[in-house]
């Protein structure tokens, strides 16, 4: 009667195999001018592909323990239960302590930034309202300096020579 390995043991004896037995050979191998690096590549390939087997193989046997299903169910629904509470106490101290600090709410702001967009939009078409209906303001020219606007006339300073002219 043959026994017959897990399927870990199998992938453990792999990996040793490949670790302890083909790269030190390889190496020899290549030392000795029997072999290439090419072949020292291949081991070095061949004891990660067992390792990646073996790592798997051992997650998957993890996994599959019903011990550890029940212990990570209970420790997510454990989780969940505190997050609903850490949320429903924080809405409970920050609902009363933003009011009483004197803070505005996300309504609030929201609220604030709707006002402000329609009185924006508001301005724009009083602004275009205004531009069809008036004459044009006359364009400044670089040569003018500095002038100021006094009961319709415009008082220009240029060169230090302050003049008047109707405007």
């Amino acid at each position: 009667m043959e026994k017959k390995e897990s399927p870990i043991t199998q992938q453990w004896r792999k990996f040793a195999q490949a670790l302890w037995l083909e790269i030190p050979e390889a190496a020899a191998k290549m030392l000795t001018g029997e072999g290439d690096e090419a072949a020292v590549n291949n081991a070095g390939w061949n004891a990660y592909d067992a390792f990646v087997s073996l790592a798997n193989e051992a997650t998957n046997q993890f996994y599959a323990n019903s011990l550890v299903g029940s212990l990570t169910g209970r420790t997510i629904e454990r989780t969940l239960q505190m997050q609903r509470l850490t949320s429903a106490a924080a809405a409970a101290f920050f609902g009363n302590l933003w009011p009483a600090i004197g803070l505005p709410t996300a309504g609030e702001v929201a609220s604030l930034r709707h006002e402000i967009a329609a009185l924006h939009a508001e301005l724009s078409d009083a602004k275009s309202a205004q531009a069809q209906t008036s004459e044009p303001a006359p364009a400044a020219r670089a040569t003018d300096g500095l002038s100021l606007v006094s009961n319709g006339r415009v008082k220009h300073t240029s060169r230090g020579v302050a003049e008047d002219a109707a405007a």
